[in-house]
């Protein structure tokens, strides 16, 4: 039993070394919610986000805070569980109320949001847009179908 608990022990201490033992890196600040009460003590925002898939509404709310450098990997937005900075974007973009700047979770693939969202990028959020606010190289979890 003790020769597990010093395995278990020096398998966190090397994760610790590899990764950094800050706590930002496992902020849950981008989880979900239904009123800000529900999130992390440094959220501000609870964001209710909209988006349409094949003629569907999915609909979800997100812990997160407000932001100024527009972008992806904004050093204004917290880390995400995938250990890169969230991106800084219009909350409407990702199906949010209005055009308040706001930090989203950053993905790579759908496994890396929560259930019920999905990774998209600029050519899935704001097609035929060449305005559209999101870097071309970035993508986002945005509510989505399971």
């Amino acid at each position: 039993m003790s020769f597990r608990l010093l395995v278990l022990t020096i398998g966190c201490l090397g994760l610790c070394a590899v990764h950094g033992c800050r706590s930002d890196l496992i902020s849950q600040i981008y989880d979900t919610c239904f009123t800000v009460d529900n999130c992390v003590s440094t959220a501000e925002l609870c964001e209710e986000l909209t988006v349409d898939f094949a003629g569907l509404l999915h609909t979800n709310a997100i812990c997160t805070v407000t932001c100024a450098a527009e972008g992806p990997l904004s050093l204004d937005c917290p880390r995400a569980f995938i250990g890169r900075n969230g991106s800084c974007y219009p909350s409407n973009v990702g199906g949010g109320p209005d055009s308040t700047l706001i930090c989203f979770e950053p993905c790579d693939v759908n496994g890396d949001c929560l259930l019920g969202f999905r990774c998209l990028g600029a050519v899935e959020l704001c097609p035929m847009d060449p305005t559209c606010p999101i870097a071309e190289d970035d993508r986002i979890c945005v509510p989505g179908p399971l």
